[in-house]
């Protein structure tokens, strides 16, 4: 077994202005490396209590395995702090074991479990000193990182992950809002600078163009060849071709077709979507 040191421990409690050495609490104690210490603070001294921190050591930079930290409240109430609540200033973590390359190891415990504090009782053993002499020590620190280092990696990584995915599929159904729009004939017709010869004879546009004109020309002469076979007809009527009406039918042709080939589009696109 390794000879007994002499040790400083430190307890520091907030009282609404920070960590300060008037607010703190001294105890040495002996002990020798690996074996169990606790130690007993009463913190009735302390009229505001709002926050609690843990120095195990002053001396030396060190290997610490914190055991457990329990706080127990005015109402008499004692709570075992959960390994989660309590940061440390840890160089190297192997959590509950902590390796401290200086001499100012520290213990937090979460503000929200430290109002209106009683007493305290903390629970750790000394596994190594002089770490921060080392070189060892400083080698494992460039290279390490602890389990919450990586958690926390993780958790960021996978964060990221989800919002890149959402705005991808964000991006995706805006693009293809945009081709549906920009893919109405009728659209291109009100905002495109290029104005209607642009419409007419655009990549998809052509076909739609070359039906309207067929379809219009078929309603004209259905008319035209009604007329002229009606019986009876003035002789005096003179069968002339209607250009008001040739457009007319054109553009109603032209439309109808422009957003029905707009609805097929759509659909296709949302399928592959």
């Amino acid at each position: 077994m390794s000879e007994s040191v002499q040790l400083t421990a430190e307890v520091f409690i907030d009282t609404g202005k920070d960590f300060r050495p008037e607010d703190s609490l001294t105890v040495p104690y002996i002990c020798a490396l690996g074996e169990t210490v606790t130690l007993d603070f009463d913190l009735t001294g302390f009229e505001h209590t709002c926050g609690f921190r843990f120095d195990p050591l002053l001396e030396d930079g060190s290997m610490v395995k914190l055991e457990g930290i329990a706080l127990t409240y005015e109402d008499d109430e004692t709570k075992q702090i959960e390994p989660e609540r309590i940061k440390t200033n840890s160089d190297v973590d192997f959590d509950p074991i902590f390796v401290y390359l200086h001499n100012d190891p520290k213990f937090f415990v979460d503000e929200a479990l430290c109002l209106k504090l009683k007493s305290a009782k903390v629970t750790f053993q000394v596994l190594e000193l002089g770490n921060d002499k080392k070189e060892y020590w400083q080698e494992i620190k460039k290279h390490s990182v602890s389990e919450k280092e990586k958690a926390q990696l993780l958790g960021k990584l996978d964060i990221a992950m989800k919002e890149n995915h959402a705005l991808e599929k964000e991006n995706k159904r805006l693009k293809v809002e945009a081709e549906d729009i920009y893919s109405s004939g009728i659209w291109k017709l009100q905002h495109d600078a290029r104005g209607p010869m642009k419409v007419i004879f655009g990549k998809g546009n052509l076909l739609t163009f070359l039906a309207s004109v067929y379809l219009a020309l078929c309603s004209e002469l259905f008319i035209f060849n009604n007329a002229y076979y009606s019986t009876p007809r003035p002789n005096d009527q003179v069968l002339c071709f209607s250009f008001f009406r040739f457009g007319m039918v054109f553009l109603g042709a032209f439309v109808l077709i422009a957003v029905i080939n707009r609805v097929i589009q759509k659909g296709y696109r949302r399928e592959l979507a």
